[in-house]
């Protein structure tokens, strides 16, 4: 409201925070407060970007690489009820100062966040950063990743599908990410776009791209996430 009332000609750009993820709650935001550009939840799939999209002439922008939020992002518990600190004000689910990793003498690997225990890896394995919603969990007498497991999204696969949907900005999370992590997947995804206008009906993720990616992801995989999901 400040900055729509005092510098009317900023573009603004609403955070994925704010959890919105319909054609309502965007345009009351660009009612109230001018915003040019909504950052969408990574919840919806290609259809509902492409629906969406048809109600509101705010310009939309999406997540093509990097973590895989299960919550409705900006509305999520689960870590501030562990470390008692809310991700909203922090800036990251689990933040560094409560991640802790012990070797066991067997090779074996333990991650806890803020003393509760998240993951145990057998020697060898990868072992991924400690979230909540990603940790391994005993439910109906199994241990397995209860909520989501541990890899990374990668739009490379639907990239057609994606822009065609009408968005106008893919977003990298580079959020706690190194320089050097910052400087691959840009360029991958750079180059992607490139071949994707270069020639749209003949778009095919090369090899290198995904081999690349894949080796910066988290637990060395990838996945399309919700853009894959049939779900109405």
């Amino acid at each position: 409201k400040y900055a729509h009332e005092n510098y009317p000609g900023l573009p603004l750009h609403l955070s994925v925070q704010a959890s919105a993820s319909n054609h309502s709650a965007i345009n009351f935001y660009q009612r109230h407060f001018g915003i040019a550009r909504v950052i969408l939840p990574r919840v919806l799939t290609v259809p509902e970007i492409k629906a969406l999209k048809e109600k509101t002439d705010v310009e939309l922008e999406v997540f093509a690489f990097g973590g895989l939020c299960v919550m409705a992002e900006g509305r999520c518990y689960l870590s501030s009820y562990v470390t008692g600190e809310s991700p909203n004000t922090q800036g990251v689910c689990s933040p560094a100062k409560h991640v802790r990793f012990e070797d066991s003498k067997n090779g074996s690997m333990k991650t806890r966040l803020k003393g509760v225990l998240i993951a145990q890896y057998d020697a060898g394995e990868e072992v991924a950063y400690p979230t909540i919603c990603k940790g391994r969990f005993e439910a109906n007498g199994s241990i397995y990743h209860v909520m989501e497991e541990p890899s990374s999204l990668n739009i490379l696969e639907m990239l057609p599908q994606v822009i065609e949907s009408g968005v106008v900005c893919l977003k990298i999370e580079g959020r706690q990410r190194t320089k050097s992590y910052v400087s691959t997947v840009t360029k991958v995804i750079r180059e992607a776009v490139d071949s994707y206008y270069e020639n749209p009906t003949g778009f095919r993720p090369k090899a290198a791209w995904l081999k690349t990616l894949n080796a910066t992801s988290e637990g060395a995989t990838h996945t399309l996430g919700t853009y894959q999901e049939g779900w109405q």
